[in-house]
């Protein structure tokens, strides 16, 4: 894991445009079981103090907002599914 610097303000907003899906998560680890809205995540970053942007998973975009106590924010990009057309009979011919 890397830490990524708050000072390049390009990527932040790409990140920021990208990474929707945020949960928070409290001092003993575990999943609030509430979707945390970005902004909060966001605002975190720039003004908790000791904030900082770790990278988790750079090839699946996954990113953590660690607060100075121990309470974070994972980051990742959301991902919409689309409906697979449902399997149809076969439309091989027929041979005698």
């Amino acid at each position: 894991m890397c830490t990524v610097p708050l000072d390049d303000e390009v990527l932040l907003a790409r990140l920021r445009e990208r990474l929707t899906d945020v949960r928070f998560y409290s001092l003993d680890n575990e999943y609030t079981g509430v979707p945390a809205d970005s902004d909060t995540a966001w605002q975190a970053l720039h003004n908790a103090p000791g904030a900082r942007l770790i990278v988790v998973n750079a090839l699946l975009g996954i990113y953590k907002v660690v607060l100075d106590d121990h309470r974070w924010y994972l980051l990742r990009p959301s991902v919409e599914f689309e409906p697979q057309p449902a399997a149809g009979p076969s439309e091989a011919p027929m041979t005698a």
